[in-house]
Parts: structure tokens; C-alpha cells; sequence
């Protein structure tokens, strides 16, 4: 299975969530397709079982307050859109499409909207608007748009494909799947099979019409609903191939595409995307390493990086790390956190943290990572990610191919990307999509118009390497521009200053970067001349090694400056407690506010206009979905202070 992943939907630092905004206080091939909110398109299929009867008239999205316990900001608006589950037979059986918005900030001044995927298949674009959306519209520029997240076909809110019960994902998630024992074979043969057989039964041959084709065609409903001649997309990583699948069944529809970190796009073989990928993701652990092992601050450092991550897998292999919930790390567990953090640099340090921790045997950090990569909440449920990303993959016709030899294609692995293939078997290269539905062959992809299209390639993204953007660039005609990105990681919206202005101004402005333009990394923001002037209050701990509290919340070095201190004071008293003192020293004291739902922020701001602020995090938040992880690495009987402060 390849691996290509939703781009996190954390609200917490990640990005630019927590830095405060504002100043200090004073068809086919040659026709186009049919409108799917037309009555009159002719339909092939009434029988799909498991759907809901559409009791909203079709092609209406009623707008309303989120009751939602993600969407808690009030600007937001929630609504859903009624869909055939077959758009070639609108007379069928039904699904709604579940969506948030942030509303243009001005109705008379609103361009249009900006529909947007964070990848999967199977991520939740819901979700991330709901987090992240606000930061999006002020970082990108996007007041005078509708910016909507939907949750796809077959996703989480939108008839959300649930085949295994959470017990059962969890009892197979994590086998070895390299079993070198008879009761590790037993384990890997007891559920072999088991997921599509649980999901035939539950949705029969329903299953393959929840393609990226038909979610295509649900985005041109969204589009005709909301009564607009065009919209205009952003997505990331597999959201960049349902961007370019809309352009090429819809070309006349497209106002302005952002496809970042972009999937591959011209059919290669199954060979070929295993190796290109393989190799990405070695290459990254590489890049992991040489920083670990010249960085002060890797809790894993050592002469010999590699050597210890392969000893550790040797050792979790014979005797995995026991977890606080139960559960047991072993080199499944450490190869999908290792995978996992290699999306993005912010989650070297907890990486580093997960080893050392591994190490003296506590497999808890290795499962924040993990789970974050397989969708697992901290209660134990999981999004429907686990399971909907399969079924889309197999209905899309991706990955659905056999390799020719793959004892052949295993070995080839194991040569190019040692560390990243000493998972993976023949059992790996199973046709799982023949026992879920019929063969499905992809659209070939192109388009033929005007609307400027914007691709943005990473040089050191594992997932999706830097050839499959230049691909997409081809295959998006004459008006599509690369973006080349110097730094780490897969997606770069909201992670980079440079990408992330050229994002918002091809959809502000339709304009593209001038042919052959680079973005490199943003530069670490420098310790404070202040810094260590700063007041600690009374019962404040001193700092304490937050590398793992970083990788949980997602601050970086090019965010902002970090410490982390606990204390047992309240959130609100110790930021009473800070305020009192701050003042006294010469800052000004802003109004609190909440980045985080539920976790009181203080904004300070010095006579330069430095930016300082203090999150204050109670241990019952430890737990919340925003902060999924935080129990694992602070005591959640202290209150834990994060002191950020950010570049000017």
C-alpha cells in the first residue's frame, strides 16, 4: 500500500494556529460530464443499499451554526448537500456530503469559494476548516471567499465507511506483519481477509462508487448549490489528484487550483511508485538522522544514529515497549511512527523523544505518532481514515495493480531503502481491490484550459516526491506553474512563509510565481534579547525538556522560540500571575484569547512590537482532540505553560 496521508488537522501550534492575529490593543474523455444536480442526467444503479433518503431538496445547502464539537469557533457555519451515491443515477439512493465554512467577511465584497482537501484518500477537510480555517483565511488572504472543508464520499461525517468495530482495527493495526514465530504467523492469518469481508457485508457493492471520480462530481454539486460558475480548490497530497480529476472532467469550472505536494499523476507502475516512494522516505530518515546526530537538542543522539534505530527495532522486535493504555510497541508500532514523523520537521524532536523513550522501555510516544498516522483518537476510536482510505484507493483504480514478481520488487526495495522496506513482504502485494469490487480503471488526467494552476513540489518530501510534481505540472496544461520547495516534509500550506503567500495569491490575485521560482525554508525565529529577563512566578517550574511537547503541538523553529514549564496554579492563575509581572517589566497585556478551544492564551507585546505569548493548558485538556498525545509526555495533575515568542 502505498503511503500518502492527510495533512494534519491539529488545532493546536501547528502552524500558525497559536500566534496571535492583529496589532497590540489602542463524463467522459471528450464531452462534459452531466451536472449531477440535474434531474433530467440519465442513471444506471437504484439498488445501493446502506445510504440515507435525501429528505433536503438536492442542489440546496442550508447554511447554519455548527453543532459540531470540532467546529467550536462561531464564525463558523456548518451545512451539508444531498448527493446520488451514483451520480449517473440521480434517482438513486442518496448520501449528504457534510461541510464548514468560513464565511467571505463582506457579502458584497465575496469573489467565490475555495473548496479544500487535506489529502488521504480518507482525510477530513471538515476538520481542518474547522481548525485551521481562520488561520488560513488571515495567512492566505482569503476574506473575500467561502472557504469550505468537506468531508469526502465515504468520510467520517459523509456516510463515513466503517467496516471493523475499533476493537478489531486495533487488534490488527499493529501485528508484525513479518512474523518470525508460529504465533506471530497465527496473528497475521487470523485476520487475514477480515476487512473486506467485513465490508462487503456491511455495503455490498455500493463500495466502488465511492471513487475520487464521484467525489469529484459532488464537488461540481457543491459548486452548482452554492450557485457559483466556478470555484477554485486547494488541496494537498492525494487532494492534489481530486483537484486535478475535477479539472479534467470539469475544465470550463475551475477559477484557480493549488495543488501542493502533488500525488503521481501519469499511471506508473506499481514498481515504479513503490520505489519512488520508498526511496523518498529513505532519504528522509537520512536527512532525520544527520540532524539528530549534529542537533544537542535529539534525545536520540549518538555516534551511530542508524545503528541504534536498527538495534531498537531488534530489540522491540523481541520485546516490545508496554504502553500506559495497554498496548504494546513493537517494530510495527516504531516503523509507522518513524514513517509518520518523517512528514513533517516538526515531529523530528518527539521522534527522537519516541526512540529514547522505546529505549528505557515505554512505548507511549511511539503511539502518539502512530495512531496520529493511522487516524486512532486517544479514547481508542479511530477516524474513519483506517478503513475509508482503502476502499477509496481501490474505487479511484490506484494501487490496484499486481506486480509482476514480487519477491522480485520486495528485494529491489530492501536495496534502495534498507530501513524504510524491513516491513514490507509479499503479503504486501496482494490484488485486495479484486475482492472489494470490480476492476477500476483511472481517468487519465488533463486539462485543457486557462485558470492558473499552481503545483508545488517539495525536493524532500517522502511521500510524494518531487518528480510526481513536475508530472502534474505537465499533465495541467500550458497554464500550470511549479513551485519548488527546498525544505522537509510532505505539504507545505501554512508550513512555509513563501509557499504559503504563493498559495494566496493565485487565488486572490489568479497570478503564478514566475517560471523556475524556489522557496526555501523559513529561518528559526532567535532567542529574544528578553528572554531571559522574563519573570517566573511563584510555584512555575523550570523549563522543562519539551522536545516532546513540540512534536505533540507542532512548534517548530521557524514558528517561534519555545519553553515549557508546569506549575500547579490554574491556567488562569498563572496568568494572573504573568500578567501582573509582564506589566511591571513594561509589556503591554492584550485580552486572552483561545487558539486552542478551551486553552486560555496570554498575548503580551513589547514596545518594539515583539510578540510574546504564554499557553496555559490544563491537565483534564490533555485528552481533548486538539491536543491528542499531551497526556502521554506531561503529568496531567500540572498545568503546562508553553512561552512562545514570535518573529516580528
Amino acid at each position: 500500500m502505498l503511503l500518502l496521508a492527510a495533512c494534519s488537522t491539529d488545532a493546536t501550534v501547528r502552524s500558525t494556529t497559536a500566534r496571535p492575529i492583529g496589532d497590540p490593543p489602542v463524463t467522459s474523455d471528450t464531452d462534459e460530464p452531466t451536472d449531477p444536480t440535474d434531474p433530467t442526467t440519465p442513471g444506471t444503479d437504484d439498488t445501493a443499499p446502506d445510504t440515507t433518503d435525501g429528505t433536503t431538496p438536492a442542489g440546496t445547502i442550508d447554511w447554519g451554526p455548527c453543532d459540531d464539537e470540532v467546529a467550536t469557533d462561531p464564525i463558523l457555519e456548518c451545512g451539508s448537500l444531498t448527493v446520488p451515491l451514483d451520480p449517473q443515477n440521480p434517482g438513486g439512493d442518496t448520501i449528504d456530503i457534510a461541510m464548514v465554512r468560513v464565511p467571505a467577511a463582506d457579502p458584497d465584497d465575496r469573489v467565490g469559494a475555495v473548496l479544500f482537501n487535506p489529502g488521504g484518500p480518507g482525510g477530513s477537510g471538515f476538520d481542518y476548516v474547522a481548525q485551521a480555517g481562520t488561520t488560513m483565511v488571515s495567512e492566505m488572504g482569503l476574506e473575500d471567499f467561502d472557504v469550505i472543508g468537506f468531508d469526502p464520499r465515504g468520510v467520517d461525517r459523509s456516510n463515513g465507511l466503517r467496516c471493523l468495530a475499533d476493537a478489531e482495527i486495533d487488534a490488527s493495526m499493529y501485528l508484525d506483519y513479518t512474523p518470525d514465530t508460529p504465533e506471530e504467523q497465527a496473528a497475521v492469518d487470523a485476520v487475514d481477509g477480515q476487512f473486506e469481508e467485513a465490508c462487503l457485508a456491511a455495503f455490498g457493492d455500493t463500495l466502488i462508487h465511492y471513487s475520487t471520480v464521484n467525489t469529484a462530481y459532488d464537488m461540481d454539486a457543491i459548486r452548482a448549490a452554492l450557485g457559483d460558475e466556478q470555484i477554485s480548490f486547494i488541496g494537498i497530497s492525494y487532494g492534489t489528484y481530486l483537484g486535478s480529476m475535477y479539472a479534467t472532467l470539469f475544465p470550463d469550472r475551475v477559477r484557480a487550483m493549488v495543488l501542493d505536494a502533488a500525488f503521481e499523476p501519469t499511471g506508473d507502475t506499481i514498481e515504479q511508485q513503490y520505489t519512488t516512494q520508498a526511496q523518498g522516505f529513505d532519504d528522509a530518515f537520512e536527512n532525520w538522522v544527520e540532524w539528530c546526530q549534529t542537533n544537542e537538542s535529539c534525545a536520540f543522539r549518538s555516534d551511530d544514529v542508524t545503528a541504534a534505530w536498527d538495534a531498537l527495532r531488534l530489540q522491540l522486535d523481541a520485546t516490545p515497549a508496554p504502553a500506559s493504555d495497554g498496548r504494546l510497541a513493537n517494530e510495527t508500532v516504531l516503523d509507522t511512527a518513524t514513517n509518520s514523523a518523517l512528514y513533517s520537521e516538526s515531529q523530528w524532536p518527539l521522534l527522537a523523544s519516541a526512540l529514547q523513550s522505546a529505549s528505557a522501555g515505554d512505548g507511549d510516544e511511539l503511539f502518539i505518532l502512530a495512531d496520529s498516522y493511522n487516524g486512532r483518537n486517544p479514547d481508542g476510536t479511530y477516524a474513519t481514515i483506517s478503513q475509508s482510505f482503502q476502499i477509496i484507493t481501490c474505487a479511484s483504480g490506484i494501487d490496484a495493480e499486481v506486480p509482476d514478481d514480487p519477491q522480485a520488487l520486495v528485494d529491489q526495495l530492501l536495496a534502495i531503502a534498507p530501513r524504510y522496506a524491513q516491513g514490507i513482504s509479499v503479503d504486501d502485494f496482494t490484488d485486495s481491490c479484486a475482492l472489494l469490487m470490480p476492476n477500476v480503471e483511472p481517468i487519465e488526467l488533463s486539462y485543457p484550459g486557462d485558470a492558473p494552476i499552481l503545483v508545488v513540489g517539495g525536493l524532500n518530501d517522502p511521500a510524494t516526491p518531487f518528480r510526481w510534481a513536475e508530472e502534474m505540472t505537465v499533465a495541467m496544461g500550458s497554464n500550470a506553474r511549479l513551485l519548488t520547495y527546498t525544505g522537509e516534509g510532505h505539504g507545505q500550506m501554512l508550513n512555509s512563509t513563501c509557499v504559503t503567500e504563493w498559495e494566496g495569491r493565485v487565488i486572490t490575485d489568479l497570478e503564478l510565481p514566475p517560471e523556475g521560482e524556489v522557496c526555501d525554508p523559513d529561518p528559526p525565529v532567535a532567542k529574544p534579547g528578553y528572554w531571559d529577563t522574563l519573570p517566573v512566578p511563584e510555584g512555575v517550574s523550570d523549563p522543562i525538556d519539551a522536545s516532546a511537547v513540540n512534536g505533540v503541538l507542532g512548534i517548530t523553529p521557524t514558528l517561534a522560540y519555545s519553553e515549557s514549564r508546569t506549575t500547579a496554579l490554574s491556567p488562569a492563575e498563572a496568568l494572573d500571575a504573568y500578567d501582573a509581572a509582564l506589566e511591571e517589566l513594561g509589556f503591554v497585556v492584550a485580552d486572552r484569547v483561545e487558539s486552542i478551544p478551551g486553552v486560555p492564551q496570554g498575548v503580551y507585546f513589547t514596545d518594539e512590537g515583539t510578540v510574546f505569548s504564554i499557553l496555559a493548558i490544563a491537565g483534564d485538556a490533555y485528552d481533548s482532540p486538539d491536543l491528542g498525545g499531551l497526556a502521554d509526555v506531561v503529568d496531567r495533575t500540572q498545568t503546562l505553560l508553553v512561552l512562545l515568542a514570535f518573529s516580528v
